[in-house]
């Protein structure tokens, strides 16, 4: 086994790289929370869809409220 075959032999089965976005199969801005497991472009697309509504505060920086029921 050469030295270059040594860094990918095993699975990456835990970790950051072992985790990748279900609608584009993007390993990096994931978002786990809640289970959503899409990376942040993904979730800023489809935010409306999977039922998050955005809200801004006084100071004016907009953030997602979460649903009441998640729809998965």
């Amino acid at each position: 086994m050469g030295h270059s075959n040594v860094w990918n032999s095993h699975p990456k089965n835990y970790g950051p790289g072992s985790r990748v976005c279900r609608v584009c199969g993007n390993p990096h801005g994931l978002i786990r929370k809640y289970g959503l497991m899409c990376c942040r472009q993904c979730f800023r697309s489809n935010a409306k869809e999977i039922g998050f509504i955005k809200v801004g505060n006084e100071i004016g920086v907009k953030r997602y409220l979460v649903p009441l029921k998640m729809p998965f």
